[in-house]
C-alpha cells in the first residue's frame, strides 16, 4: 500500500512547500499503525518523525510516543553499527586492505545529521576482488559469524558476516562487485579506479573512504531505482539517499559532466519531484518537471511470482497488464524514456525482451 505521506518524508531536509503538503495529508490518515509500519519496512520512520514535527503535522499522541521508543531503538543500532564499523575500517588498515564505504555506511556520517536517521540493514564496503577473500577471512578469525547462506561463487558479495554486541547483531557485507549480473546490465566495475578518486569523510575522529560525489550519485540511482526486476523496485530510504545528496552537495557537483556521461541518472532525477518535490532553492530548474506523472513502482511479474499473484486473486489479464503496461513514471525511471518514441519502443521493444530474460532464466532454473 502506498501512501503519499511517507512519500514526502523520503528526504533528510524539509521546505515550505513540502510541509504544507504533509500538514494537509496527516489529517486524512485512518490507519496510522499500518503507516508505522510501512515507514519501518522503508527505513523512513526516523525521516517520518522529523517531518511530522518539523511540519507542524497534527497526528495522535500515541504516534508521537510510538515514534519515540523506535527512535531510541534506531539510536542504539546506529552506535552498534558505528562501533562495528570502526573495528573492521582498522583491522583493513592494520592489514593494508584498502575499501571504500557503501551507500547507508556513508551517507550516515556525511548528508545526514545524524547516524541514526539513516537506519539500514548491514553494512556494506567494497573490496578488490584480489583482497576480498583475505579480508572475509580476517573478519572470521576476528569473531564474525558467517551463517549459512546460499550465494554464488561469482555473487556481487560474499555470504554476509555478522558481530554481536549484546543483544544487537550487525551484518557486513564485503563486496566484489556492486551489482548483480542480470538485466538491466550494469556498468562495469574497477575498484582501483574507483579508489584512485576515493573522498574522505570522517566517522567521529577517524577517516574512512568512499566514492567521488559524481560516482555516489550515479551508483545510488543504479542501486536503488534500477534494482532487477525480482527485487522491490525501491525503497523510499534509497529516494531519501538521492534527495538528500542533490539537495546538500549539489553545489559541488559537476552537473555538465553528468548530464554528459550519466543521462539515465539526469532523466530520471525530475520524476522523483512527483514523489518529495524538490527544494526549487536548492537544485536546477531542469529538475522541475513541468508535467504530472502518478508514482507507481513495478507491480507485474516476476518482482511477484506467478503462485503470489494468484494468492492474491489477480486475475491472468491484470498479471499481463502489470507486466508489460506498468507505469509510465517507473518505465522513465528504469530505462530513461524521454519522447514519446522512446516510450512506445520500450513498451514494444525494451521492456518484453527484458521479462523474457526471466522468463528464460526460470526456465533454465526448472530444467
Amino acid at each position: 500500500m502506498r501512501f503519499p505521506l511517507l512519500e514526502l518524508c523520503a528526504r533528510i531536509y524539509g521546505h515550505a512547500e513540502q510541509h504544507a503538503l504533509l500538514r494537509h495529508l496527516s489529517g486524512d490518515i485512518e490507519d496510522w499503525r499500518l503507516l508505522l509500519t510501512q515507514a519501518e519496512q522503508e527505513g523512513v520512520t526516523p525521516l517520518l518523525a522529523k517531518h511530522l514535527l518539523e511540519s507542524g503535522s497534527i497526528y495522535p499522541a500515541w504516534v508521537k510516543r510510538s515514534l519515540h521508543v523506535v527512535l531510541e531503538r534506531h539510536q542504539q543500532l546506529a552506535e552498534a553499527r558505528t562501533r562495528v564499523l570502526l573495528e573492521v575500517l582498522d583491522l583493513f588498515r592494520q592489514e593494508g586492505i584498502p575499501c571504500l564505504v557503501l551507500k547507508g555506511g556513508a551517507l550516515a556520517y556525511t548528508i545526514y545529521p545524524d547516524p541514526s536517521s539513516r537506519p539500514m540493514r548491514d553494512i556494506d564496503l567494497l573490496l578488490s576482488r584480489h583482497e576480498v577473500d583475505r579480508a572475509h577471512d580476517l573478519l572470521k578469525a576476528h569473531g564474525f559469524r558467517q551463517e549459512k547462506a546460499v550465494i554464488p561463487k561469482d555473487h556481487f558479495h560474499l555470504p554476509p558476516l555478522y558481530y554481536q554486541i549484546g543483544k544487537t547483531s550487525v551484518c557486513v557485507e564485503l563486496h566484489r562487485g556492486l551489482y548483480p549480473q542480470c538485466p538491466p546490465y550494469y556498468p562495469d566495475v574497477d575498484f582501483d579506479q574507483l579508489y584512485a578518486g576515493r573522498q574522505q569523510f570522517a566517522i567521529g575522529t577517524e577517516a574512512a573512504f568512499t566514492f567521488s560525489d559524481e560516482e555516489m550519485l550515479y551508483y545510488l540511482y543504479q542501486h536503488g531505482l534500477r534494482a532487477p526486476l525480482t527485487y522491490e523496485p525501491f525503497k523510499l530510504i534509497n529516494v531519501a539517499d538521492i534527495v538528500g545528496f542533490v539537495e546538500t552537495l549539489g553545489e559541488r557537483l559537476d552537473w555538465e559532466r553528468m548530464r554528459s556521461d550519466y543521462p539515465l541518472l539526469c532523466s530520471a532525477l525530475p520524476l522523483l519531484h512527483h514523489l518529495t518535490p524538490w527544494d526549487r532553492e536548492k537544485v536546477p530548474a531542469w529538475m522541475i518537471p513541468v508535467n504530472k506523472l502518478a508514482p507507481i513502482p513495478y507491480q507485474g511479474w516476476p518482482h511477484k511470482r506467478m503462485k503470489e499473484l494468484k494468492a492474491e486473486g489477480t486475475t491472468l489479464l491484470e498479471i499481463l497488464r502489470r507486466t508489460f503496461l506498468p507505469s509510465i513514471w517507473w518505465l522513465k525511471m528504469y530505462y530513461g524514456t524521454l519522447s514519446t518514441l522512446q516510450l512506445l519502443l520500450c513498451l514494444l521493444w525494451k521492456h518484453p525482451r527484458h521479462v523474457y530474460w526471466w522468463v528464460r532464466m526460470y526456465r533454465s532454473l526448472a530444467q
